[in-house]
């Protein structure tokens, strides 16, 4: 009895064998497709900034609270979100860098918590900042780019780009007006959402994006 029993173990062992490498192949191949799936997401600053330095002409700061840090130019003026704002759930801060063509160079900073009267949702912020106030992306004289989904130091990240036309004195009868772009990054968290946001004149763009770039790729945010 014991010698015919054999041969049907030995079958019951190969197919247990043979089903235990299928299943471990399906359970290692699963991975692969989701990181697959994410990889699609560009990334403009793969990565988190390890170093502890600010990089030349720049300065550590963290705000109040925590909410987030980041590298701030030496240089620019520095203005902070006022009480009141905190009290409704706005914690950040505005860079003011050099005027040109009679247009601001600025960046701001900013923390929502959930509990913030101005937007309900990071969504609700992105819908009213990249069209006009009527929902257009394009108008003759004010143009809103595509918003993207992106990867922002290893996080999901939404971007956005704007051209829009400011007069440079609304009582005034002359008309001057000048061409500001803007460009925007909103990053959602489980305590509310970021946005960091960089405004100039047109001309003057090129020109200082790179210090916004800096100021992005060092960011940390809760």
């Amino acid at each position: 009895m014991l010698k015919k029993g054999i041969p049907f173990l030995i079958i019951l062992f190969v197919i247990v064998g043979i089903v235990y490498i299928k299943y471990s192949q399906k359970t290692v191949s699963e991975p692969v497709t989701e990181q697959t799936e994410e990889a699609d997401l560009s990334d403009d600053f793969a990565g988190l900034k390890e170093s502890t330095e600010a990089a030349p002409g720049f300065k550590k700061f963290t705000i109040d609270e925590n909410y987030f840090s980041c590298d701030i130019p030496e240089t620019w003026e520095l203005i902070k979100t006022e009480i009141r704002k905190n009290k409704k759930g706005v914690h950040g801060i505005e860079l003011v860098g050099p005027r040109i063509n009679n247009a601001p160079t600025l960046a701001r900073i900013k923390f929502y918590s959930k509990n913030n009267i101005y937007f309900d949702s990071y969504n609700s912020f992105i819908n009213s900042n990249s069209k006009d106030i009527f929902g257009d992306k394009k108008t003759k004289t004010d143009t809103y780019g595509p918003v993207e989904e992106i990867k922002l130091n290893g996080k999901i990240a939404f971007r956005f780009e704007s051209e829009i036309k400011e007069y440079t004195d609304l009582e005034s009868k002359s008309g001057d007006f000048i061409m500001l772009k803007e460009k925007f990054y909103v990053i959602p968290s489980d305590k509310g959402f970021h946005i960091l946001q960089f405004m100039s004149s047109e001309p003057s763009y090129s020109k200082y994006l790179p210090l916004f770039d800096e100021m992005v790729y060092s960011f940390r945010g809760v």
